[in-house]
This record gives structure tokens, C-alpha cells and sequence, in this order.
């Protein structure tokens, strides 16, 4: 979403939009864990289109490639000088336009649940459910990009592209246009279609990467998943009316 996103300094640093960013991010997932960083070379782009023109069309076009998908993902949170702040494990279930469920597993238990609408924060350590409208503004919540055109994508983000050196991977870096936006960057590495490491930087100059490990994709998805009904007992703060 920052992706201060999941961790607790002491405790939770809590900030929703930008949980957002990154689980709905993660339905690009298509395969495998990341390999590592390669380096990478600029593709030219044809003369027919500008340079980011190109790479507009063929970050949509691999985005329209997944539809759904179920995956184990690892998180790792830097300060701004690099240090490690946190290491998360997490599992994900996301479906378009804009369904997800992120359980965080490890260091802590913590659900995350939205049907697009309504999102929902479930926290058994402290007894508490949270619930929220959902945010789906393009340059706030980039869950958009997943059925972003070129326009609506070109409007929010200056997006560049690089064809990595093992000539397999391919690279994305996008850029928000929006001052106040939650990250002032974003790089996305796919082997083909399938997005193997995430980076980005928020405006704090906190760094969050991310590898996946997909088990499923492109398979329908129980909607039940994407609801959530708070269990007996628990506390509920209600802000959808705010």
C-alpha cells in the first residue's frame, strides 16, 4: 500500500490505503518465486510510438493476462537507509475487478478481506474488525491498473520499460503523476507474463520487495472468500458511514 503497510513499530503502523496497494498488486502473480535482480537494458521503442507510449501497451498487455490467483507471498519491509524492518509472510486470494483476501501469517495473524466495496481488517490479537469503504481512485489504489486502459493507466502513471539481459525477463517502472500519491515508485520484473519480484518505494523512503510463490491462477474463485462476516465477541468499528 508505507507497505508500513504490515508492520508494527512497536506495535501496528496501520494505514489501509496502502495495504491496498500491495495486495491488489499481487494478482499480477503468475508463477514462480523471484530469481534475483538482472540487469537490465533498454528496449528502443518502435518509431512508431514514443518510448513511454510503448511501454504503456505492453504492461497493459500483460496485465490483461490474469484474471485470479492464489499465492504464498514474502514481504520484506527497508527504512529509508536499507536497514530491515520486518519480514512477512503472507497468503493471498485476488480476483478482478477487485477482490482480495491477504492473511498474514508470520510475525503475526492479521486478515485483510475486500469485494471491492467494502473492506474489512480483522485483527484476533487485539479482538477488533475494521471495517471501510473501499478506495478504487487509480493513483491512490492500484488495483485499477488490472483493468486499466492505456488512457486511464497513462493518466495516473509515467510508465517506462526495459528488456532485462537473459532476454526472458522484462521490466516495468511506473512513476505516479499524482503529488500526493502513496509511492513515488514502482518496478515490476515479469518473466513473460508472470510477475516474479516487486519493488517500490513510498513517500516516506520506505522500501517494501516482494517474491510470490503462485498455486493458482486464472481458476474461479469462491466469492465467498472475499466477504467477511465478524466472529461473536469481537469489537467492530463501523466507518462506512464516515
Amino acid at each position: 500500500m508505507v507497505f508500513a503497510m504490515f508492520n508494527r513499530m512497536p506495535e501496528r503502523l496501520w494505514q489501509s490505503e496502502t495495504v491496498a496497494v500491495i495486495a491488489l498488486l499481487l494478482v499480477l502473480v503468475a508463477g514462480s518465486t523471484a530469481e534475483g535482480v538482472r540487469a537490465a537494458t533498454p528496449v528502443s521503442a518502435p518509431v512508431v510510438a514514443s518510448a513511454e507510449d510503448f511501454a504503456l501497451r505492453q504492461l497493459v498487455a500483460v496485465l490483461q493476462q490474469t484474471n485470479s490467483v492464489q499465492a504464498a507471498v514474502d514481504q520484506l519491509l527497508l527504512d529509508q537507509d536499507g536497514r530491515q524492518l520486518q519480514e512477512i509472510s503472507a497468503r493471498l486470494v485476488m480476483q478482478k475487478p477487485a477482490n482480495f483476501r491477504w492473511q498474514t501469517i508470520k510475525p503475526y495473524e492479521e486478515l485483510m478481506v475486500t469485494d471491492g466495496r467494502t473492506i474489512w481488517r480483522y485483527e484476533p490479537d487485539l479482538g477488533q474488525v475494521t471495517i471501510g469503504a473501499f478506495n478504487s481512485k487509480l493513483d491512490r489504489t492500484p488495483v485499477m491498473l488490472l483493468n486499466g486502459t492505456e488512457q486511464t493507466i497513462g493518466n495516473s502513471y509515467a510508465v517506462s520499460y526495459a528488456k532485462l539481459t537473459d532476454g526472458v525477463h522484462q521490466q516495468f517502472v511506473l512513476q505516479p503523476k499524482q503529488p500526493d500519491s502513496l509511492f513515488a515508485s514502482m518496478t515490476l520484473t515479469f518473466n513473460g507474463a508472470v510477475l516474479e519480484e516487486m519493488h517500490f518505494e513510498d513517500s516516506l523512503g520506505q522500501q517494501t520487495s516482494l517474491t510470490f510463490k503462485v498455486e493458482q491462477r486464472n481458476q474461479a474463485m469462491d466469492p465467498g472468500l472475499f466477504h467477511f462476516a465478524p466472529p461473536k465477541g469481537v469489537e467492530v468499528i463501523d466507518n462506512t458511514h464516515n
